[in-house]
């Protein structure tokens, strides 16, 4: 069970952020991780743990957003127990983040030896999203109960800005031990 006095919340941002920067996933290849867009490859995205300023974005990108945080589940007397029958106090709590993928005009990734750019790399971005958030591992620092992910919506083109766009959610619920 994780320790008392953790940061979770942050910890739990921090390994969302790294994963989705590293673009590492699990794989049944015998590998270990596949990699969507490593350095190694060449290939550059972006990850912000908040909304940039226009001046400072850089396309394509992924943008981390904390939008929720709160109890999920009180037990039976406010006390949580692990597997060894060790008992401490505590809640099951929630934190839900929005994911927003964007890449401009100018934004490219060659897949295969083939250049992928607007809607077919905004397609690309979130599938490999997809499988980043759900392979991501906390270890033992953070005993994860649950995740939701919602799959993106919202996906769109602003002509303005010329800048392909969606949306998911996706919500961890932990044990909180205090």
């Amino acid at each position: 069970m994780a320790g008392s006095g953790k940061d979770h919340i942050n910890v739990i941002e921090r390994t969302i952020i790294d994963a989705l920067r590293t673009g590492d996933y699990d794989t049944l290849t015998g590998t270990g991780t596949g990699s969507a867009w490593a350095s190694g490859n060449g290939v550059d995205v972006t990850v912000y743990g908040q909304f940039p300023t226009t001046t400072e974005v850089n396309y394509p990108c992924i943008i981390l957003e904390e939008v929720a945080n709160g109890n999920e589940q009180q037990m039976m007397g406010r006390r949580l127990t692990d597997g060894t029958g060790t008992i401490a106090i505590g809640e099951l709590y929630g934190v839900g983040f929005n994911v927003h993928v964007a890449v401009d005009r100018d934004s490219t990734i060659t897949v295969n030896g083939e250049p992928y750019k607007e809607r077919r790399l905004l397609n690309y971005l979130m599938l490999n999203c997809a499988n980043i958030l759900a392979d991501c591992d906390f270890a033992v620092s953070t005993e994860i109960v649950e995740r939701h992910y919602s799959g993106f919506r919202e996906m769109g083109y602003n002509p303005e800005l010329e800048v392909w766009a969606a949306v998911c959610s996706y919500i961890m619920i932990f044990k909180n031990v205090r």
